[in-house]
Order: structure tokens, then C-alpha cells, then sequence
């Protein structure tokens, strides 16, 4: 009887241990694939954060915060930040008048708003503006005086259609 017992446990490891390594082999093969899915999928992810860096410094070709050349001609200011002072200096003109005088559109129903403003180099400004229906662009150039202030001037402009 005590052979019997010896041998049915001697079995019942003998099954453990093969189920366990059968087990361990199929859980390693699956982790392993798992790590291969994912080492090709971070080249992807390293490819498109390389174009997307790519992107991104060609846009920042005309930014006045990246154009050395621009910022000397404001050397001489005390001025800390040119780039968001002339932003902040536009949209003003969203809150200071009924109709902004930067937007050659009469008003449809509601006002003309700028929402995105681009500085382009020492001189120059891309605008976005919106009633929320009706959408438009402006080009601007500004100059700043000795005290800091600005002086826009509308250069060009468009509207785009309405597709409705």
C-alpha cells in the first residue's frame, strides 16, 4: 500500500511538473511575441516623432521666437517676451471696440473676433478671425514704438466662403 502511494504521488509531480512546463512554454512564446509587436511598434512610434520633429522645426522657420534676426531689431527694448506681448496687444482689440477695426468685414448677426494670431518676424502677423459662422485671415504688419506700443496695420485679407 505504501508503494502505491509513493508511486501515485511520484505520477501526480511527474504530471504537475510536464503541465507547468508545457504552461511556461506557451505563456514565454506569448510574451515573446508580445515583445516583438511591440519593438516593431516603438520604430513606428520613433519614425513619426522623427517626421513630426521635422514638421515642427520647418514651422518654426517663420517664428519670431526662433528668428535670432528679428529679436536683435528688438534688442534695444525692455520688452522681456516681443512674441506674446504683440499677441496680447491684438487680442485687446477684440475687447476694446464694438467692431474691430483690424477686420475690414461688416459684422453678420455677431462680431468678428481674432482667434489665432501667428508673429511672424519683427514686422509681420498671419491672423485667424471668426464670428463663428463666417471665417477669415488677415495679414498685418506692427511696428513698436520706444514705449511699447503698437501700431497695426492691415496689409491683406480674406474671407472664406460660407459653405452653407
Amino acid at each position: 500500500m505504501k508503494k502505491n502511494i509513493i508511486l501515485y504521488l511520484f505520477v501526480f509531480t511527474a504530471l504537475i511538473l510536464i503541465f507547468q512546463l508545457v504552461n511556461s512554454n506557451r505563456v514565454f512564446e506569448d510574451l515573446e511575441g508580445k515583445w516583438i509587436d511591440t519593438k516593431a511598434r516603438n520604430e513606428e512610434l520613433k519614425d513619426s516623432l522623427f517626421k513630426l520633429q521635422i514638421r515642427l522645426e520647418e514651422q518654426n522657420d517663420f517664428n519670431l521666437e526662433e528668428n535670432e534676426y528679428a529679436l536683435r531689431y528688438f534688442e534695444n527694448l525692455s520688452i522681456q517676451n516681443i512674441a506674446s506681448h504683440v499677441k496680447d496687444q491684438l487680442y485687446e482689440t477684440n475687447l476694446l471696440r464694438e467692431k474691430n477695426d483690424l477686420i475690414p468685414y461688416a459684422a453678420m448677426g455677431r462680431t468678428f473676433l481674432i482667434n489665432k494670431v501667428k508673429v511672424l518676424n519683427h514686422q509681420w502677423i498671419i491672423a485667424d478671425f471668426s464670428d463663428g459662422t463666417h471665417w477669415g485671415e488677415i495679414f498685418l504688419t506692427y511696428q513698436i514704438d520706444k514705449n511699447g506700443g503698437l501700431n497695426f496695420e492691415l496689409r491683406e485679407h480674406f474671407m472664406y466662403p460660407n459653405p452653407d
